[in-house]
């Protein structure tokens, strides 16, 4: 099996396809949230989008590793070159879903702001591939972008101490939160607010949002 490396455009198909399976999942479960990896990116293994629920760690996106696993051991696996043939993230959200015996309706629920954040996050991964320049997303410890955000008192738990940055090349353009805000140019957004004003158009609300750092030379038709 040939594994994805950083800075190819498979590894940047496959980046967006983790994000968007992140938010699907996340939409189907609230509870379901991205956590810090830790991973370096040295080996198979590594590199891995992980994403948790209330009983701990359920589902692995290994980027530069064999594709999506689900449980604590990652019995269940669906390999990269099988997930670009499914018929799209809500199916392989379904598949990791059913592997733990999680049984939900088909049909998604109205997304939620954690969702709506990591659905950005993919879109704008999605929108950048095969650009001049390289983009890519990196993890770090923080707490929420807006404080009012903070539940749970003086210590922060590891889903409410995590953002992700987008970059262009080494340039951090954004910041994104696990309560669906985003830091960009000095000004935090509040993602859910901007989406409902925009009658739930998430392109309007990318062009809004982060439009102007979108490459100059395409051409965006939403």
């Amino acid at each position: 099996m040939i594994y994805a490396e950083h800075g190819t455009l498979r590894y940047q198909h496959i980046n967006a396809l983790s994000w968007r399976v992140a938010s699907e999942l996340s939409r189907r479960d609230p509870s379901v949230y991205i956590g810090l990896t830790g991973g370096d990116g040295s080996s198979a293994m590594a590199d891995a989008l992980m994403m948790a629920d209330v009983r701990g760690m359920a589902y692995q996106a290994r980027r530069c590793g064999l594709g999506f696993t689900a449980g604590a051991g990652g019995d269940f696996q669906i390999p990269w070159d099988r997930a670009f043939g499914m018929t799209g993230p809500r199916a392989i959200a379904i598949a990791l879903e059913e592997s733990r015996g999680i049984h939900r309706p088909e049909k998604s629920p109205a997304t939620s702001p954690r969702a709506l954040g990591y659905r950005v996050m993919a879109s704008m991964l999605e929108l950048t591939l095969g650009d001049r320049v390289q983009w890519s997303t990196g993890e770090s410890r923080g707490g929420p972008l807006d404080p009012e955000s903070l539940t749970t008192g003086d210590r922060l738990q590891e889903w409410e101490d995590t953002r992700w940055s987008l970059f262009r090349d080494s340039e951090a353009v954004a910041q994104l939160d696990n309560f669906g805000w985003l830091e960009t140019r000095g000004q935090t957004i509040d993602l859910h607010a901007r989406y409902r004003a925009l009658n739930g158009r998430i392109y309007s609300l990318i062009l809004e949002v982060l439009g102007d750092i979108l490459p100059k030379q395409k051409s965006f038709r939403f």
